[in-house]
């Protein structure tokens, strides 16, 4: 049976808007596009680099339109959902994002954990399916490189916590936030870049792949 990308990306379009759906619905709009900007945008430009210009990996006879527009909408429904049930385990009762001030480092953390998890299940069937091809082999698990887990928890991590700070700044309102949202993707990249290499020495040292 032969992969079939047009559902994926169909299906991953449907998960994203419920998840924006659901931000603006609790927060407000602004909270919602600052969310796509961030965890879509930064993630989704993240993510087309290790495919094209590392070309870690790719999507078979897909087009760089096709993977870019996947990501952005697959890493918005992913992150959407690791990060509220992250959010949903470590929030005191009456408490959420914006009042209980340690969910600021907190609920980043335990998403990208959560992400990983989340990610050892989907990557080798995805694999085996055909959807996408690893061109580093891995030498732990399944012939998946580590690095990819290691992006996984960067990326989940970074992106929530970039967010959370932005909706906490209600005084900037709605052209403020997405402003915001923006202006944070520069800095995201030379973080997820730092982290990543911090993070990917540490398991090279231990002689892992």
């Amino acid at each position: 049976m032969s992969p079939d990308f047009t559902l994926l990306l169909i299906t991953s379009i449907f998960f994203a808007v419920l998840v924006a759906g659901y931000i603006g619905w609790r927060f407000d709009g602004a909270a919602a596009v600052s969310f796509c900007i961030i965890s879509g945008g930064f993630s989704a430009i993240m993510d087309f680099i290790s495919a094209f210009a590392v070309h870690n990996y790719e999507y078979p006879g897909q087009s760089r339109l096709w993977v870019f527009t996947f990501i952005l909408f697959g890493w918005t429904s992913v992150c959407g959902s690791c990060l509220f049930l992250a959010e949903g385990i470590l929030a005191r009762r009456g408490f959420d994002l914006i009042t209980q001030k340690n969910l600021l480092w907190q609920v980043p953390i335990l998403t990208g954990f959560i992400a990983v998890l989340l990610d050892l299940f989907i990557d080798p069937i995805a694999v085996k399916a055909g959807y996408w091809i690893w061109f580093v082999k891995g030498t732990v698990y399944y012939d998946i490189p580590l690095l990819n887990f290691v992006g996984w928890f960067v990326l989940m991590f970074l992106s929530p916590l970039a967010w959370i700070t932005v909706i906490r700044r209600q005084q900037w309102g709605f052209a403020g936030k997405i402003l915001g949202s923006i202006a944070a993707i520069a800095p995201l990249i030379i973080s997820s870049a730092l982290l990543s290499i911090l993070l990917n020495r540490v398991i090279a040292v231990l002689g892992w792949q």
